[in-house]
């Protein structure tokens, strides 16, 4: 699939998901909105069961610690995150961010992913050889667990079993400055320092061997 495309189909999910939005009334401060209303805005790039699309950059997040995920929506809402201009896909989840109005709605939403089945995707990264990666692992286990399980005292989200694709697009990211480089960006600047001590050639091998995990 070409670039041009890819943009075109992100452009059409944000467009779907605005229309979601629009979509679903609001209910007064009485009666404020579920999680699983809130995530109906999610559904067309993230998938109902939180599955994800690849096609267009959006990860599967389906059982991600509530912490976590409340702690990236405000990271997008701030700025914290999505706002390179290379960044495609987090320049789209910045303007849906934003259809959590308040902290309320943000702990709703993410608790809801909090609660969805895991899913493990099919490999996309076939012709790594994840064997190769132990030693380039070592770096990353500091921080998210000998077993990648994750860290929530240090933040450190969990990676087990996560999508190779998507692990190996944001080492990328924080590699090349996408990514951490934001102001105020606490752990940025940490990615950024140890996906960097990462030889090109085990980047795909490291996402590889994550994703092969279980959780």
């Amino acid at each position: 699939m070409t670039v041009s495309a890819i943009r075109v189909l992100g452009a059409l999910c944000a467009l779907a998901c605005m229309l979601a939005v629009a979509s679903c009334a609001r209910r007064s401060e009485a009666a404020p909105v579920t999680g699983a209303e809130l995530f109906k805005a999610c559904v067309p790039c993230h998938g109902a069961a939180g599955e994800g699309t690849p096609a267009i950059g959006a990860p599967a997040i389906a059982s991600l610690p509530a912490w976590y995920v409340s702690a990236q929506l405000q990271e997008f809402q701030t700025g914290l995150r999505g706002k390179h201009a290379d960044d495609t896909e987090g320049l789209r989840m910045q303007a849906m961010s934003r259809q959590m109005l308040t902290q309320v709605e943000v702990l709703a939403v993410a608790s809801y992913v909090a609660s969805l089945p895991g899913v493990t995707s099919p490999a996309k990264i076939a012709s790594a050889n994840a064997s190769g990666a132990i030693a380039p692992l070592l770096v990353c286990a500091t921080c998210h667990g000998a077993r990648f399980e994750g860290n929530p005292v240090i933040k450190a989200p969990p990676l087990a079993g996560r999508d190779d694709w998507y692990i190996s697009a944001q080492i990328r990211k924080f590699r090349a400055g996408i990514r951490g480089s934001a102001h105020g960006d606490e752990f940025g600047p940490v990615m950024q320092v140890n996906t960097r001590a990462l030889a090109a050639e085990n980047v795909d091998r490291v996402a590889a061997y994550v994703h092969a995990l279980s959780r």
